[in-house]
């Protein structure tokens, strides 16, 4: 025979808040070690959908975020992503919001 458990909603919602919690953080893989995730060139290039071509003349002028190792050249993930989001453009709902 199962126990019967009474609780307050507060500690309800703890509980799940605290499984979910849990759940997330088994499921996806930890976001520091994404974070710090180093691309070669070839995966540089599929992630950005840009040419290798188009990506080394971007190092070569200085335009995007590298790391160069001897020869090798290697690229962060998060730097590559606040590389493009420097080129987001605001919508007009957030240049109006901006204006207020």
């Amino acid at each position: 025979m199962d126990k019967v458990i009474v609780t307050t909603q507060g500690e309800l919602e703890q509980l799940i808040h605290n499984s979910v919690k849990k759940a997330m953080s088994e499921q996806a893989p930890d976001s520091s070690i994404s974070a710090n995730l180093l691309f070669t060139v070839d995966q540089a290039s599929e992630f950005l959908n840009l040419a290798k071509q188009t990506l080394y003349t971007f190092t070569s002028k200085r335009q995007i975020p590298f790391i160069k190792r001897g020869k090798k050249l290697y690229f962060k993930k998060v730097d590559l992503e606040g590389w493009l989001n420097e080129g987001k453009k605001a919508t007009v709902k957030e240049i109006k919001a901006g204006l207020k």
